[in-house]
């Protein structure tokens, strides 16, 4: 952040990647969200951005144009301007956006102002990390990479815009990490635990039954080795290994996690979820600091 007055700071937020999916235009589309979501998840409202660009030079004819159709018109979507960017060769394509945006000083969201005994909230449901996998190994039924695909093309504008009207100050959004990594960064920041009820964390159709080794990636596994520590999984007997590998699963332009005070929690949930395009769930609460980070139930 960037404070140049009063009631106003800059914020810069960048990411790119390789194709998750094969239309081109799409895979435009779920870049541009995921590049602009950083914003949201600090309360901002972005504005410009610069293209990221690695194209090969034996693309098929259109291949690039349509990658690029696809960000405009997520950033359009958005109320970004595109100002150009810059591209250079590689022989597997990456696409992304450098984003700014503006926020109110006093009301940047962060990881770090979670308190004891708050609600913990998530937009939108996690695994699309495990169908793109499928995707690619031909074993996921196109109806759940369609549904997938639904949610990465959600921005996070309006779950980011009604957390700034009800004053909510804890935000990060799930992306590489996974949902586990980017709420230990919460927790760790804040310095509390959590108690989640995995039993209500949103699950993507289809990801359950998908959730097998052939369909969990580097990312994946990389998240596993790094952050299955100082977690209990209670009842371990009823959580199968399958599923808790959902809970490391690497998202694509992922939901918002926001921590909030249980007197505008249900308030909160009931007015994000006047938008049909959304989904908003609870999935537990914040606690004094443990010897665990995350307990779940």
């Amino acid at each position: 952040m960037y404070k140049f007055s009063d009631n106003k700071a800059l914020i810069f937020t960048t990411d790119f990647f390789s194709p998750m999916v094969d239309d081109p235009y799409v895979f435009g589309q779920i870049a541009s969200v995921n590049a602009i979501s950083d914003i949201y998840a600090m309360g901002g409202k972005p504005f410009l951005a610069l293209n990221i660009s690695c194209f090969s030079e034996i693309l098929p004819d259109g291949y690039i144009e349509r990658i690029l159709d696809g960000g405009i018109n997520k950033a359009n979507e958005a109320n970004v301007i595109i100002a150009g960017g810059h591209t250079i060769i590689d022989h597997e394509p990456k696409y992304g956006l450098a984003v700014i945006g503006e926020v109110h000083p006093d009301k940047i969201m962060t990881v770090s102002k979670a308190e004891e005994d708050q609600d913990i909230i998530v937009t939108k449901p996690i695994g699309n990390g495990i169908i793109s996998t499928a995707l690619k190994n031909n074993l996921v039924d196109e109806k759940y990479s369609n549904i997938a695909a639904k949610y990465m093309l959600e921005l996070n504008k309006s779950a980011s815009e009604c957390a700034q009207k009800f004053n909510i100050k804890t935000c990060t959004d799930i992306t590489g990490y996974g949902l586990i990594g980017h709420l230990k960064n919460i927790l760790n920041a804040s310095n509390v635990s959590a108690e989640i009820i995995i039993e209500e964390i949103p699950i993507l159709d289809g990801v359950s039954e998908l959730s097998k080794e052939e369909n969990w990636c580097t990312g994946l596994r990389n998240n596993l080795e790094k952050l299955d520590n100082e977690i209990i999984w209670g009842h371990t007997q009823k959580i199968p290994y399958e599923k808790k590998m959902i809970m490391f699963d690497p998202q694509t332009s992922g939901g918002l996690i926001f921590c909030c005070d249980k007197e505008i929690s249900n308030k909160f949930i009931a007015e994000l979820s006047k938008n049909e395009n959304l989904f908003v769930k609870k999935i537990g609460r914040t606690i004094k600091k443990s010897n665990f980070q995350i307990k779940f139930l």
